[in-house]
């Protein structure tokens, strides 16, 4: 009796020690990521400077970052004015959320981001609770997944699992920066673990919908996770409980239809996607893919859209101002001075939808071209880039980087590390298949595939980091079967000796 009893306690402490791992190693990357956050903002929240000691822009707030971060000074400088929610901002080119975020902080922190609004100098200094808020954030979903999948996952597996999400470079790296992707992860892990949940109840389709909504928010290219989420649910949910798919959607739109009225009172016009999500591609890959395609410079074909979009504009009698469309060089075919040209703010929608149309009809019009750069970008999209961070703070921009040694030199460190990642992670996903986990597979793979479908146009490494969210399952299921196959090998190798 007392041998029983004691095996029982000895079981029940070494899951409790399992249990105790897992938290303990949460907490320990959560205090890493703090640590982290704390050394760029010591050697990086300063400014870039040209020989001449003249100031170029700050090493961490530039580009994308800075236009989420001044957009948040705004929101709160309205509000500091007297303007209610929904008539702050500027127009919804890009990401919702960010900006948002960034104006939340501002305002209760009271903190500036400008010495002011003439000279828009960047006050150093005032961003570490900032990163503090949003480690935090992260680390909390984490541990809400875990509690979540600890139920119906081996200790053993969620281990490498919750390790793989709290450890792991190309992940890691964005935790103590102003880039969106930390929060768009956290919000990836959350909106997972309730779908893991695998509860068809009117409390968790809400929260289903409504993280899904946000997550559309704070990165544009989730809008249509939708439809894979509503596929998932189709083929696993009982016939007669499609109707709770009403619960979802619900909160979807709820909160999609507060942004389309926040755009209806700054704007005078109700609208829900993005500019940014319209005409990407159209200022991204559609000059390389016509240039290469017809032989042709980059200014004639400038040339060529700029007369046709003119056109389109006087056809349908929108008033536009050439004098109030800045260029800007990052754009090449000016598809923003054109915009910035509107008198009327509720012609953007109509623009936007313009440019839409026109990128299709180039793509269509090109399509070899079309896949081969396609086909290029989406093999080198997936090579893991564990050193974003890193050449975004130390080069002035991407341009300069890719033309450096440094560069060329961390290709081959990171198509090994990529391999060796794939490699493990393939090892994961034939043992679930062979497990039947159809299920898992299902919403993983689902989610892989959308995700990975939306950016490999682009080829930016930094876009298809959100796939590695749904990777950890296979990294971790691969490095327990791994072990199980090192162990058995181990195990006949040494009675081959006896």
């Amino acid at each position: 009796m007392k041998t029983t009893i004691y095996n029982i306690n000895t079981q029940n402490m070494k899951k409790q020690l399992k249990l105790d791992v897992i938290k303990i190693l949460i907490i320990f990357s959560f205090i890493l990521s703090l640590i982290v956050s704390k050394y760029y903002l010591s050697h990086h929240d300063t400014f870039n400077l040209r020989n001449d000691g003249t100031v170029i822009g700050h090493k961490m707030i530039k580009y994308d970052v800075f236009r989420y971060l001044s957009h948040g000074a705004e929101i709160k400088k309205d509000l500091k004015n007297g303007k209610s929610f929904f008539e702050t901002g500027r127009e919804h080119f890009t990401k919702y959320l960010p900006p948002r975020i960034a104006a939340a902080y501002y305002y209760f922190f009271d903190k500036e981001l400008f010495n002011n609004f003439e000279d828009k100098k960047i006050n150093l200094g005032i961003h570490f609770p900032y990163l503090v808020i949003q480690c935090l954030f992260y680390y909390l979903s984490l541990l809400f997944l875990y509690s979540v999948i600890s139920k119906k996952i081996k200790k053993k597996i969620c281990l490498p699992i919750i390790m793989f999400l709290a450890i792991e470079p190309t992940i890691f790296q964005y935790h103590g920066t102003f880039w969106s992707e930390s929060i768009f992860f956290s919000l990836q892990i959350i909106l997972l673990a309730l779908i893991l949940k695998d509860r068809a109840s009117f409390y968790n389709l809400l929260l289903v919908g409504l993280f899904l909504s946000l997550l559309s928010l704070q990165k544009q290219v989730a809008y249509f996770f939708i439809i894979p989420l509503f596929l998932y649910y189709f083929i696993f949910l009982k016939k007669n409980e499609y109707y709770k798919l009403l619960y979802l959607l619900f909160s979807f739109f709820l909160i999609q239809s507060f942004v389309g009225y926040n755009n209806l009172v700054r704007e005078g016009k109700f609208y829900l996607l993005t500019s940014d999500t319209k005409s990407a591609v159209y200022y991204t890959i559609v000059p390389s893919i016509v240039l290469e395609s017809k032989k042709i410079s980059l200014e004639a074909f400038r040339h060529s859209e700029s007369k046709i979009i003119l056109k389109w504009l006087q056809d349908n009698s929108i008033k536009f101002d050439l004098k109030k469309g800045k260029k800007n060089t990052r754009d090449p075919l000016h598809f923003t001075t054109y915009k910035n040209a509107l008198v009327n703010k509720s012609d953007i929608v109509r623009y936007n939808n313009f440019i839409a149309q026109r990128t299709l009809n180039l793509l269509l019009e090109n399509k070899w071209n079309t896949f081969k750069y396609v086909a290029r970008r989406s093999l080198g999209i997936i090579v893991l880039n564990p050193f974003h961070i890193y050449s975004d703070h130390n080069f002035q921009s991407g341009e300069i980087y890719y033309e450096t040694d440094t560069h060329d030199n961390l290709i081959p460190i990171r198509i090994i590390y990529s391999i060796l990642i794939y490699a493990i992670c393939l090892v994961g996903f034939i043992h679930l298949i062979k497990q039947k986990e159809y299920k898992l597979l299902s919403i993983l793979v689902l989610s892989i595939l959308y995700n990975y479908g939306m950016v490999c146009w682009n080829g930016n490494t930094r876009y298809f980091v959100p796939v590695l969210i749904y990777v950890s399952f296979f990294f971790g299921f691969g490095v327990h079967k791994t072990m199980l196959l090192m162990k058995d090998r181990d195990f006949r190798f040494k009675n081959i000796i006896r």
